[in-house]
């Protein structure tokens, strides 16, 4: 009886988990596809209030509708509103690990002059500390992997930070 009560604890977690893996494939294959993008967006938007990362996904999910979009005016208001989104999620759940990589990700690769990427620095220190501590939440040894790997090749860290991160690979 108590087994099966544990199991049934247990549940909701891994439910959640796998339900992680498949926003994560999603979101990559909404990156290079406007259809995807859009169902994911509604996805999202649906899903937003399960936790703090879904509601950092719903972030993501924005700011990818603007990349998709073509007017200028709607990329930036996709763009303003995925942010908003993330910093929201960032400040829920702040050592979040996957939360704090979805925004540096997403600033990385935003235009300087648009002066959104402005916790680059924050995410990327906090980052570093989350690895160190090895304090990665549900992730998965792949996921962490990639998410450490894109760090170190985004130039952005410097040679301490490299130092750890590269030591969390081994």
């Amino acid at each position: 009886m108590i087994k099966l009560f544990l199991l049934l604890l247990m549940l909701p977690l891994s439910v959640l988990s796998t339900d992680l893996d498949k926003v994560r494939a999603q979101f990559y294959q909404a990156v290079e596809n406007k259809a995807v993008a859009e169902k994911f967006l509604e996805r999202m938007k649906r899903d937003q209030g399960i936790s703090a990362v879904h509601l950092a996904y719903y972030g993501c999910a924005q700011t990818l509708m603007g990349k998709h979009a073509w007017n200028p005016y709607q990329k930036l208001a996709h763009l303003k509103s995925g942010m908003q989104v993330l910093s929201t999620a960032s400040k829920k759940a702040p050592d979040d690990l996957e939360i704090r990589f979805l925004r540096f990700s997403i600033e990385h690769y935003l235009p300087s002059f648009l002066g959104m990427s402005k916790h680059l620095d924050e995410d990327r220190k906090k980052i570093v500390s989350l690895v160190q501590k090895r304090q990665y939440g549900s992730l998965g040894k792949d996921v962490l992997k990639n998410m450490v790997t894109f760090v170190i090749e985004s130039g952005r860290a410097n040679g301490g930070e490299l130092d750890i991160l590269n030591q969390s690979m081994k």
